[in-house]
């Protein structure tokens, strides 16, 4: 199996992932690059990774863009979740199983991988409220909580199709307090009531939204309990 250096050319391979800290040390983690400061962030590869963020026609060229657009996610780039919403949009599941979950290898993680992204995006601008303002909830983390809810919303709308697992996003929405989701949330519940529970949206999702649905709206839970199945 090819590497990602070999996928991608040494090149791209080194603007995406090849990266330094202030004092000149290679940084082993991305995740140390994601959340670096505001000041490490290396400015003159924002416009290069911006090419990168070309239409997936298919799954031989998905690589690339959804990396880059990771990283500029990260780093605060409305152009990433501009480019998030259009493969949201053009539904690139479609396309094939383009990022296999690690045990579960017969469906696709990369909405969920998009879900990350779109927090982290808000992480950024709510530090950056921190460090100007002393709050994580000024003007730039409600801006950036606005810009990231069209895509949530699309993507769990979508579990009703795909097999997702929402438990990490439903876990933010229930610490962030974010009670603008519930509609699309008690929607989802009330179609995985109705489902087997051999069903991997029901296993893995059902559990976080009833806790969720405990906290904000109880009476609801007591209305819609789930079903008893009878197994044959």
């Amino acid at each position: 199996m090819a590497t990602l250096k070999e996928l991608m050319g040494q090149e791209v391979y080194d603007l995406i992932y090849k990266h330094y800290d202030r004092n000149g040390e290679l940084i082993g983690d991305m995740e140390d690059v994601f959340y670096c400061d505001d000041d490490e962030i290396d400015q003159d590869r924002i416009p290069k990774l911006e090419a990168l963020l070309t239409p997936i026609a298919d799954a031989k060229n998905y690589l690339v863009p959804i990396e880059a657009a990771k990283l500029l996610a990260a780093w605060g780039s409305e152009r990433s979740i501009k480019y998030f919403e259009d493969c949201i949009n053009e539904r690139i599941d479609l396309l094939g199983n383009l990022d296999p979950h690690r045990l579960h290898t017969n469906y696709d993680t990369t909405y969920e991988r998009i879900i990350n992204s779109l927090f982290q995006y808000y992480s950024r601008y709510a530090e950056r409220d921190y460090i100007q303002s002393g709050t994580y909830d000024g003007d730039l983390s409600k801006a950036a909580k606005e810009r990231i809810k069209t895509p949530l919303v699309k993507i769990i709308g979508l579990s009703k199709e795909l097999v997702l697992d929402m438990g990490y996003l439903i876990n933010i929405l229930k610490r962030q307090c974010w009670k603008e989701y519930l509609p699309t949330l008690k929607d989802c519940y009330l179609n995985f009531i109705k489902r087997p529970e051999s069903d991997l949206n029901r296993q893995w999702n059902l559990p976080a939204l009833k806790a969720l649905l405990q906290d904000w709206e109880p009476d609801f839970l007591r209305q819609n309990r789930c079903p008893v199945q009878v197994s044959n």
